[in-house]
């Protein structure tokens, strides 16, 4: 058993379900922390409530309730806080502010019914299955509308109430049997919960409350971002995540205004972050397979040589020979890409759907561009992933010395190439630029007729030899062969042996200093991502074709 002593600084977040809700005196007791099993990005985390593990110093100096633990909105103060039944149990005192009778109310009302503690770590230990945290100090509870721990939380189970209810709160709070805290649904429960929220997350909220510093109106923006923070062991982030259902692009429904119909969406994407950023990839559209949710660094197998399989007879002197194929692995490791992107404060204050989708997409194409031209020539070095260009065991067809032009037979032996690899030839696409692509579609057989019919199929969605052929200016018109340059590449494969992996969310950050002087904010975006080709013989290329 190995103690680690943890010395960042930094505060820790877990979010809870509250239960066990008792009023007296205008106090409100209830558990705040257990020995629920919480998992984070490295694994499982278990919080001891022994006495000697638990400095309860800060929380017994009258340490804030605030609300999405934002230290602007302080709704309340804990008066006591004490270990009973493995638990910390706090007594809270709502303030008199708005924010805090509002919030007092919810919770009476059974509307607000998570906690979350934030807490900081002073000893652990490694056990075979989780992390024990020893020793911490819980430093603030805030109120929150995503939970983790299904055990903490208000009116998770209604325990009949024996104790005296203020007149204010008697009416609101049950006094009904208990009813049953936990079923085996609730992991189900709580994954539903926070898609819900994830959902409805508003990316020009948190834009405009990282500009002000008001988050009173975007609590599920800010508990959703340390919800994924928590996911994926990220300690800290100088932003705020976005989850990837929120990238997804939606409509929105106008009925009744009054009523507020004019801000009901309708997600036509659902939570798919890669049909979101198909439009903007030509990689993604081809197949490519992205991988979301990663943690640390990845190694994935892949099949270096097969079996094979044998014949054999039904008499006992005859047996099966054993042939064993080989495997080997690639690697994929956190990357960052960022981009950057301004908004008008004009803009950014708006709050309707379309200002939304502007946004958006305007990140998602941002991203989507970063992403397609790293996938198709990334170099592996200087901080970017290894794209289809620098990736090994790819065939390669060679034009000419100084380069050529492309023809309909070099599509035809790149197709070739992939298939005599036993790659499954009936999925794969090509992919060119717009100048190879007019070069193309500019050849014609001696009768004058075009061999590919440039009106039959728009630019872009052209068929040869029945597999699409699809264009990104992201595949290169630059490269250099002897005497030769700003030559094209051309690409021909299984598109779904280029792995995209993605860790966390993306993360937003705005700058409101930059051209201050001009009304505008700057928005950073994120995105921690790695490429990496499974298969590189399901790929066959050109790297030298002459196309002006």
């Amino acid at each position: 058993m190995k103690t680690n002593t943890t010395v960042s600084p930094e505060i820790q977040r877990r979010f809870l379900a509250v239960d066990e809700p008792i009023v007296k005196d205008d106090l409100l007791t209830i558990s705040v922390s257990s020995e629920f099993p919480v998992e984070r990005g490295f694994g499982k985390e278990v919080l001891s409530h022994k006495k000697d593990a638990v400095d309860l110093t800060r929380f017994n100096d009258a340490a804030p309730v605030l609300w999405s633990h934002d230290p602007t909105i302080q709704v309340g103060v804990i008066k006591r806080a004490y270990l009973e039944g493995k638990k910390l149990k706090t007594d809270i005192q709502f303030g008199n502010s708005d924010k805090a009778k509002e919030v007092q109310a919810d919770v009476a009302a059974g509307i607000i019914r998570n906690v979350s503690i934030g807490y900081s770590i002073e000893k652990e230990e490694q056990k075979e299955d989780y992390t024990l945290i020893t020793r911490w100090t819980p430093l603030e509870a805030s109120f929150v509308s995503v939970a983790s721990d299904p055990t903490i939380g208000v009116q998770r189970s209604h325990p009949k109430i024996t104790k005296k209810v203020t007149k204010k709160m008697e009416k609101t709070i049950p006094t009904n049997e208990p009813i049953q805290a936990i079923d085996n649904n609730w992991q189900q429960r709580q994954h539903d919960e926070y898609k819900r929220e994830a959902e409805q997350f508003s990316i020009v909220n948190a834009i405009k409350a990282q500009a002000t510093g008001d988050w009173s109106n975007a609590g599920r923006e800010r508990e959703v971002s340390q919800e994924l923070s928590r996911q994926h062991g990220q300690r800290t982030a100088t932003g705020i995540l976005v989850p990837n259902q929120s990238w997804s692009k939606r409509t929105f429904v106008t009925s009744s205004a009054g009523a507020g119909g004019n801000i009901v969406a309708t997600n036509i994407l659902a939570d798919q972050f890669v049909d979101a950023l198909r439009p903007y990839s030509a990689v993604m559209d081809a197949g490519a397979t992205m991988i979301t949710g990663l943690v640390g660094n990845v190694s994935i197998p892949k099949r270096a040589t097969s079996s094979t399989a044998a014949w054999f007879g039904a008499d006992d002197a005859d047996s099966l020979s054993e042939t064993t194929g080989s495997f080997g692995s690639i690697s994929m490791t956190p990357k960052t890409i960022g981009v950057y992107s301004k908004f008008s404060r004009l803009m950014q204050l708006q709050s309707t759907p379309d200002i939304e989708n502007v946004i958006r997409q305007d990140f998602l194409e941002l991203i989507g561009t970063g992403i397609d031209s790293a996938a198709i020539s990334g170099t592996g070095s200087s901080n970017q992933p290894e794209g289809i260009l620098s990736a090994s065991d790819t065939s390669v067809l060679a034009l000419g010395t100084n380069g050529a032009a492309l023809t309909l037979d070099n599509l035809i032996t790149l197709k070739k190439n992939v298939s005599a690899s036993n790659a499954d030839d009936s999925s794969c696409s090509y992919l060119i630029n717009s100048k190879v692509e007019s070069a193309l579609s500019q050849l014609k057989n001696s009768d004058g007729l075009y061999h590919l019919n440039p009106y039959e199929l728009p630019l872009g969605e052209q068929r040869f030899a029945g597999r699409r052929m699809l264009v990104s200016n992201n595949v290169p018109s630059n490269l250099s062969k002897g005497s030769g340059s700003n030559l094209s590449a051309a690409i021909y494969g299984r598109f779904s042996d280029l792995l995209i992996g993605q860790w966390s969310g993306i993360e937003i950050e705005t700058d409101i200093y930059s051209d201050f002087a001009k009304g505008t904010v700057g928005v950073r975006a994120l995105a921690t991502i790695d490429i990496a080709v499974r298969h590189g013989e399901s790929f066959s290329l050109v790297k030298d074709a002459i196309a002006a």
